[in-house]
C-alpha cells in the first residue's frame, strides 16, 4: 500500500513538472515568433520607396512689392516679387489744388485769419521736389519725405543762420520762410496740414493752417 501512494505521487509530480514546462516553453516561441514578425515588418514599410510630395508654391512669393527705398512704400508687402509699378513717392502724396485755411500768430497773438486757393506740383521729373504756389508772390521749394511729411527747402543761410529757409513772397523783403507740411495716412487723406513760419525785420510769425484738396 506505501509503495503504490509513493508511486502515485512519483507520476502527479512528474506530470506536472512536464505540463508547467512544456507550457512555459511554447510561451516563449510564440512570443518569440511574434517579435519577429513585427521587426520584419518594421523593416518592410521602412524600406519602400520615397515618393517626393506635390509641389508647393508660397503664394506670399508672388505678391507683388516696391524694392525701390526712395519710395514711400518701400518694402511693404515683403516678401514677394519686386515690381516697380506698385510704387509710390513722396511728392505725389501731395500734388493737387487745395484751398487753404490760414491762422496767423505773432508770438500768442492771433494776427490774422484768411482762406485761398494754393497749388503743389512736381519739380521736373523728380520722385520728392515740389513747388507750392498761391501761399505768397513766389514759389516755396518742397521735398517730400517718406513718412508723409514734406519741408520748406533751406536755400539761403545754413545750420549757424537764425533766419534760414528761402526767400518769402519777393527778394527785396528780406524776409524768409521754414516748416513743414504734414498728410494723415488715414484718418483724413485729403487735407494738409501746415507749420510756417515767416523771419522779417519785426519778428517772427507762424501760420497754422490746412489745405483741403479740391474736388
Amino acid at each position: 500500500m506505501n509503495n503504490f501512494v509513493e508511486i502515485t505521487l512519483y507520476l502527479y509530480t512528474t506530470l506536472t513538472t512536464f505540463d508547467f514546462d512544456f507550457s512555459l516553453s511554447t510561451l516563449k516561441y510564440i512570443i518569440t515568433i511574434l517579435i519577429t514578425f513585427t521587426v520584419c515588418t518594421a523593416l518592410f514599410f521602412s524600406c519602400a520607396k520615397w515618393k517626393d510630395p506635390k509641389p508647393y508654391t508660397d503664394p506670399r512669393l508672388t505678391n507683388p512689392y516696391c524694392n525701390d527705398p526712395a519710395a514711400v512704400n518701400y518694402n511693404w508687402g515683403f516678401p514677394g516679387k519686386p515690381d516697380s509699378t506698385v510704387c509710390f513717392y513722396p511728392n505725389s502724396l501731395f500734388i493737387g489744388n487745395y484751398t487753404y485755411h490760414d491762422t496767423v500768430y505773432n508770438d500768442t497773438l492771433l494776427v490774422g485769419i484768411d482762406s485761398f486757393t494754393i497749388n503743389i506740383s512736381i519739380a521736373g521729373n523728380s520722385k520728392t521736389k515740389m513747388i507750392l504756389t498761391g501761399f505768397c508772390g513766389a514759389g516755396i521749394y518742397l521735398t517730400g519725405l517718406p513718412g508723409y511729411q514734406a519741408t520748406i527747402d533751406t536755400i539761403i543761410g545754413d545750420t549757424a543762420t537764425f533766419n534760414q529757409g528761402q526767400v518769402f513772397c519777393s527778394a527785396g523783403s528780406g524776409d524768409t520762410v521754414f516748416g513743414y507740411i504734414t498728410k494723415d495716412r488715414l484718418d483724413s487723406p485729403a487735407v494738409l496740414h501746415f507749420y510756417v513760419q515767416v523771419a522779417a525785420d519785426t519778428g517772427t510769425t507762424s501760420h497754422f493752417g490746412s489745405a483741403i484738396l479740391k474736388q
